[in-house]
């Protein structure tokens, strides 16, 4: 019978419709948000090179259902906080990886130029870097809040969301907290959803005051993203030319056939990392060993053939 209660309380405060939380009017909220904004800035700058600034576009109130439907089909990633025993999330626009391999590899682009409008899925390696944004996003936010609350946070999965229980089966309020992102390649925006029964628990943490020492900024803490992304194992491939070639031609070649480059291709090799070309290269010699140079860099997915053709 206590279960069919609950179950009837979530469905009288689905009726009810989005209402703000009593935290979101605090001076110690608005003063942290804003010292999120500094900080994720400083970090994402340190891990990906160049200057990064972060600026909230506004909060406003929602269904958790109705925001998660809204961003089907993007990257997401859920953040439990052991010390709350709640669960928010971060939604990513599409576009903010390429924006974010291009900081990496220097790619240079407008600042104010926006994500491309046609943009594919992220691949794993993609996301496994969206997870390890979202971890300094978190890091970030609780610093942020360090002066006034002791509480952490925690990446459990980054996924393409795909249905609208990221955050469990129950459909509370929820604070969206708009966040717009400027890199050196580009802007993009992404959004944290803070569901009420995690603002209710920070706001116990915030009337408890902080651990001993938490205002304290951690040095080791802010070098953790940079460390992680450049030690991460990644695959690279060689691709020194592509054909287009019938199922019929396939199936005639024997050893001792020669392949033809393309006309201006010779010489000439593209490094992928999974789905994703990052480096063109000259082929040489060093040592008695074939050798590649880096020449130019690839700060975009792979589209049509190659080589392509320069300006």
């Amino acid at each position: 019978m206590a279960k069919e209660g609950n179950r009837g309380d979530w469905l009288r405060e689905g009726r009810g419709g989005a209402a703000t939380h009593a935290i979101e009017k605090t001076p110690q909220f608005r003063a942290s948000m804003e010292r999120f904004a500094e900080r994720a800035a400083d970090q994402l700058g340190k891990t990906f090179g160049g200057l990064f600034v972060v600026a909230a576009d506004g909060n406003r109130t929602a269904k958790t259902f109705a925001t998660l439907t809204a961003a089907l089909d993007q990257p997401a990633a859920l953040l439990t906080s052991p010390t709350l025993e709640q669960q928010m999330a971060l939604l990513f626009q599409p576009g903010c990886v390429d924006i974010l391999i291009g900081a990496m590899f220097g790619f240079e682009a407008a600042n104010d130029e926006g994500p491309p409008e046609e943009t594919k899925a992220p691949t794993p390696l993609e996301l496994r870097m969206i997870g390890e944004v979202a971890g300094t996003l978190a890091r970030a936010l609780c610093d942020a809040f360090a002066p006034v609350a002791d509480f952490n946070l925690v990446v459990e999965k980054a996924e393409l969301l795909e249905d609208d229980t990221l955050l469990g089966a129950k459909d509370p309020s929820a604070l969206i907290a708009t966040i717009q992102v400027k890199a050196p390649t580009g802007v993009f925006g992404l959004s944290l959803l803070l569901p009420h029964p995690f603002l209710t628990a920070l706001a116990a943490a915030t009337a408890r005051g902080p651990a001993p020492g938490a205002a304290k900024l951690d040095p080791v803490w802010s070098s953790r993203m940079e460390r992680r992304v450049t030690e991460a194992s990644l695959t690279l491939t060689a691709v020194l030319d592509e054909f287009q070639m019938t199922l019929a031609d396939v199936s005639t070649l024997r050893v001792g056939h020669l392949l033809p480059l393309s006309k201006g291709g010779e010489h000439r090799v593209r490094i992928d990392c999974g789905e994703r070309g990052v480096f063109i290269c000259s082929l040489g010699e060093r040592s008695g060993r074939y050798a590649l140079e880096v020449e130019d860099i690839i700060a975009r997915p792979i589209e049509g053939s190659y080589p392509a053709t320069t300006a």
